[in-house]
């Protein structure tokens, strides 16, 4: 991490872990205004996996404002508070302007390609963590609904992952490649669940959709789950069967292919399994068709099953070297 101090504030960059030469114009960089004399603010950079991420520490109260941005990088922050208080504001993507209140605990998103403003009062713990469409697997649409938004603040969530990632600063240094990985996929998937499916209250036949979730996660390695199958086992029709998935504004297609997909993705960046065969793990998952694979996990993904096992391997290398102090 590189910081400047100047007439205007601290510039701090570098601090998600890049690598490479720095300059003025890095795209984590950031203008910190403080109240006190000098930035005091103690900060310690780490990766999860293919998430880069840092958490600060300081006594005072800092303003914290974007240097630089690039309107065509689909790069976000995912901001938590651990200790203090504060705001952060954004312009979202329908041009309306919001404002997302931040306590213990709680949970932002906000993009890296816009203006954005945060104001945290201290002494405060404050997580900054890097997602992309590709590392959670949704859509460019998805994150950008959920910027600066309460929904996503108050989600029970937010309150799982929060709740984990509260502990990881402390934890880092006990846990272990492997470990790490698990936790960012568990990270990825509680975000990725909300962006997918936000719901705030329970709907109609939500007990039937629960034994039914429960039911197919328990077959997935079976390529020949279907709707029918499905439907009949829990003795209602195919029909109804769609019926209850839309209420939950999913597909019952749709759902299982996003759970193969999920787990296949789990298993190709596990370092315990680099051995096996891309085509096993897909098979264990109830997906024997390569080039279905290879299609269907780039369209989730925006990458290949193989790039993603090769990634994984850097990443989970990177996490084997000794942590900065």
């Amino acid at each position: 991490m590189q910081q400047t101090a100047g007439p205007r504030g601290t510039v701090i960059q570098a601090y998600l872990g890049e690598s490479g030469p720095r300059t003025r114009e890095a795209s984590d960089a950031v203008l910190v205004r403080s109240t006190e004399s000098r930035l005091t603010a103690r900060a310690h950079s780490w990766q999860l996996g293919r998430i880069p991420g840092c958490d600060f520490r300081d006594c005072g109260d800092v303003v914290v404002t974007p240097l630089t941005y690039n309107r065509h990088f689909p790069a976000y922050y995912l901001g938590v508070l651990l200790d203090g208080e504060g705001l952060v504001s954004q312009r979202g993507a329908d041009g309306t302007e919001r404002t997302v209140p931040l306590g213990q605990g709680r949970m932002v998103l906000y993009s890296r390609s816009r203006p954005f403003r945060l104001q945290v009062r201290g002494p405060y713990h404050y997580l900054v963590l890097e997602v992309t469409p590709s590392v959670l697997g949704v859509g460019q649409d998805a994150l950008a609904a959920a910027t600066v938004s309460e929904d996503l603040a108050s989600a029970p969530s937010a309150a799982l992952v929060t709740g984990l990632l509260g502990q990881l600063p402390d934890q880092l240094g006990r846990m272990s490649a492997q470990l790490r990985l698990q936790a960012a996929d568990a990270v990825t998937s509680l975000l990725a669940g909300h962006l997918q499916a936000p719901r705030t209250t329970r709907g109609p036949n939500e007990d039937l959709f629960e034994r039914i979730l429960l039911w197919i996660e328990h077959r997935l390695g079976d390529p020949g789950l279907s709707p029918d199958a499905i439907a009949a086992a829990h003795h209602i029709s195919t029909r109804y069967l769609h019926k209850v998935f839309q209420q939950q504004a999913l597909t019952v297609a749709g759902y299982v292919r996003a759970r193969r997909l999920e787990l296949v993705h789990r298993d190709l960046g596990d370092p315990a399994r680099r051995a096996e065969p891309v085509s096993a793990v897909a098979r264990r998952w109830g997906i024997p068709d390569p080039s279905h694979l290879s299609k269907a996990f780039r369209s989730r993904y925006g990458t290949s099953p193989r790039e993603h096992r090769e990634r994984a391997a850097v990443a989970a290398l990177a996490d084997d070297r000794p942590l900065p102090g």
